[in-house]
């Protein structure tokens, strides 16, 4: 419920904000041809697989590597109704400690760890917007509370490549998922995650550069009917060097996790 409401508030605030054209899922995903229909039916590894092996391939906040700091810019049309830069900034220790946080105009959303204790801060006009942005640098949804049998995995094509696509929701009659009532993951064929579908929301990853192993996506757009209406730029990702941990308590703001389909 969370992710939806998020997505309904994203998709009036970035509607043609930048107006760059982009494939839309909806319109041009189709399965990938396969062989005959004398083939036997394809083999797929579960939803979870993907999803863990993804989160390992592209996020270093998934694995056990050096604290690091990544900073991130994006462009969009905020509450204002002009174009304004943002900024996002994730600074990671261990998995249990960490902040990630968003900042546009007046607004900001934080998330963070300290130990045992999670912290929320949302304020300003375009928090929603900002806990969007949260969402889309780490789109993959958490396995600890999972259930199979609710997601469907089949061939797509994406931009021309060959991909898997794995999706829960309503699936239209030309086999691509429902813009209104889907969530759907593609996986290029090294499991990279590429691209992704929140109901009218699309965000698809590109420049992947490695960091310390990890295929990292230096950019991340967001389409709206086709059109990039969000655009992030990872502009720094290194080591975090000294940390002040102060950062990673927010007093007062105390966030107990639950219903939340990210990770973090």
């Amino acid at each position: 419920m969370q992710r939806r409401l998020v997505a309904a508030f994203a998709v009036t605030v970035m509607a043609s904000a930048l107006g760059v054209g982009a494939e839309n899922l909806s319109a041009r995903a189709k399965q990938a041809d396969l062989p005959g229909p004398t083939a036997t039916a394809e083999r797929f590894d579960g939803a979870k697989t993907y999803f863990d092996r993804a989160r390992k391939l592209g996020f270093p906040a998934a694995g056990a590597g050096p604290a690091y700091i990544m900073c991130a810019e994006f462009k969009t049309r905020g509450s204002s109704g002009t174009l304004e830069t943002g900024t996002y900034t994730d600074t990671w220790v261990s998995d249990r400690k960490w902040r990630r946080e968003a900042v546009l105009g007046n607004s900001r959303f934080v998330r963070s760890r300290n130990g045992k204790k999670w912290y929320r801060l949302d304020e300003g006009p375009d928090a929603a917007l900002l806990q969007f942005v949260l969402t889309a640098m780490e789109p993959i949804p958490t396995t600890d509370s999972f259930k199979e049998s609710n997601w469907m995995i089949k061939r797509d094509v994406v931009d021309g490549a060959r991909t898997v696509r794995v999706a829960k929701g309503k699936e239209n009659d030309d086999g691509t998922i429902d813009a209104n009532e889907s969530e759907g993951y593609w996986f290029d064929e090294t499991g990279q995650l590429v691209a992704t579908r929140l109901n009218e929301l699309q965000t698809r990853r590109s420049r992947f550069e490695d960091y310390n192993g990890i295929g990292v996506a230096r950019r991340v757009d967001t389409l709206v009917s086709g059109k990039v209406g969000m655009r992030m730029d990872v502009v720094a990702l290194g080591p975090a060097g000294v940390v002040d941990s102060h950062i990673f308590v927010i007093r007062k703001h105390d966030w107990l996790r639950q219903f939340a389909a990210e990770a973090r």
